[in-house]
């Protein structure tokens, strides 16, 4: 390609319920999102969906994704319909997606762009809690490629919530941590110079026991051997965020890279060793006493026509 790898970025985006309009009977709530369902979800706002994601998409540095997790769709087909619109149809972009045994029916997907993304292994790492064996959960999708002939491993996740309680539902978290980050170490016990991004919605902040301490993700300044490194620390400790809850923001959407990516050991570098939050004015709501909160959806059932209720996250990557 004649633009430079930096000039697309890799993105994680939570889109908040993309669901189709079909009322799919497998699913709990999923009735919910059909136009005669309580959000009275219809063709014509399912395409103004598609089109607002497809344009949050270009905000990060103007240019299409190199790729893109997301969390919180519906199935296969909603991505492909995504990736159809006028502002993506001219990628040739591939899928990465497994339905999950989540009980709404929403999952994770990777979305690459095969001009510079050759994928040797696509699967995905099923988490199971122990002492609960009938909860369900979103599936961690693991993505191994190549760019510029340099491997590199991609981690997508969306980690249980915290609807019943943060200490009541943190055993989950912890779970997909520690199933995390094990994958993890029999990468790095490999090459321990591997190029790793783990992207994410993980429900839980950068100083959190999940994030900090059993996935073993810090600042750039305080990791020790084998740690990763949370691009998004700094912005979390800052008070920035990428969700609202009770007017107060939290940094839940993550990029998290290897040491090894970081300092550019292995043919690919962090562009500007960060990560951003897009905070374009268009992804923002802003309330009459001047807190803004992100331009989502839907507030209830009440249709609001905006993006999402999380802003998305990214960084570039250049070869070393």
């Amino acid at each position: 390609m004649s633009q430079p790898l930096s000039k697309h970025p890799v993105i994680f985006y939570n889109v908040e319920n993309l669901f189709d309009t079909i009322d799919d009977p497998k699913l709990q709530g999923n009735e919910e999102f059909t136009p005669e369902g309580d959000k009275e979800w219809n063709h014509e706002r399912y395409v103004e969906k598609l089109n607002r994601l497809s344009e949050a998409l270009l905000l990060a540095n103007g240019s299409t994704p190199l790729a893109f997790g997301m969390a919180e769709i519906e199935n296969r087909k909603v991505i492909e319909d995504l990736i159809r619109t006028e502002k993506l149809s001219a990628v040739p972009y591939k899928i990465v997606h497994f339905d999950s045994e989540d009980r709404r029916g929403i999952d994770c997907v990777f979305v690459y762009d095969s001009r510079f993304l050759k994928t040797q292994l696509e699967t995905k790492l099923i988490v199971q809690v122990e002492d609960e064996p009938h909860f369900r959960t979103r599936d961690i999708l693991h993505i191994k490629g190549l760019i510029s002939g340099h491997e590199i491993h991609f981690f997508v996740n969306h980690w249980p919530s915290r609807r019943e309680g943060i200490r009541e539902s943190e055993n989950r978290r912890h779970t997909a941590a520690q199933l995390l980050r094990a994958e993890i170490d029999e990468i790095l016990d490999f090459n321990e110079d591997a190029n790793i991004i783990v992207m994410g919605d993980f429900n839980d902040t950068p100083e959190d026991l999940s994030i900090r301490e059993i996935l073993r993700a810090k600042g750039q300044h305080e990791q020790k051997s084998g740690d990763l490194i949370n691009l998004l620390v700094e912005e979390h400790k800052k008070g920035e965020g990428t969700v609202v809850h009770e007017r107060q923001w939290d940094v839940f959407d993550q990029l998290i890279v290897s040491q090894g990516l970081l300092q550019g050991q292995s043919g690919l570098e962090i562009e500007r060793n960060n990560a951003f939050i897009v905070r374009n004015p268009k992804l923002l709501y802003t309330f009459e006493d001047g807190n803004q909160k992100p331009n989502s959806s839907y507030g209830g059932d009440f249709y609001q026509g905006g993006y999402s209720d999380h802003l998305p996250v990214y960084l570039s990557l250049n070869e070393k």
